[in-house]
């Protein structure tokens, strides 16, 4: 019996590691400027989560698939970076300008924003501040 538990942990670590270094180097390839060591990773559920700061100081979030693909990357937009039509519109609709905001971008596809308000549902918006549907499983 303890030959099973030590093999099948054997075996789940050798899968894990290359499942690691799969994403590692797809992250490498994407971003060649970070250092990898100072990021910090989890993983959740088949996503893997990676943590860290960008050469602006910003909150960085990058998410792969077991593959290595990059699902996509939410970084923390300082607002006075946030697009003009994109903070007419928080501020015609929503009456305020406290607000969290995160670019994202996606692989093959135009950039979103997600503008978060307190404690209500996050809001996606483009670059023209157009509401749009993201279905983020983060």
């Amino acid at each position: 019996m303890k030959k099973i538990l030590l093999l099948l942990f054997l075996l789940s670590t050798t899968v894990l590691f290359a499942q690691n270094a799969t994403i590692r180097l797809s992250f490498q390839r994407e971003y060649p400027n970070v250092n990898y060591d100072n990021v910090r990773w989890e993983q959740r559920g088949n996503q893997w989560h990676g943590i860290y700061k960008d050469d602006y100081n910003r909150d960085v979030d990058a998410y792969y698939d077991d593959d290595g693909r990059r699902i996509d990357t939410h970084i923390r937009w300082d607002r006075k970076q946030v697009p003009t039509r994109v903070e007419t519109r928080i501020t015609r609709r929503y009456h305020t300008d406290d607000y969290d905001a995160y670019r994202i971008e996606r692989p093959a596809a135009k950039p979103l924003f997600q503008i978060r308000i307190g404690t209500r549902q996050p809001v996606y918006m483009d670059e023209r501040g157009r509401k749009k549907r993201y279905d983020d499983n983060h």
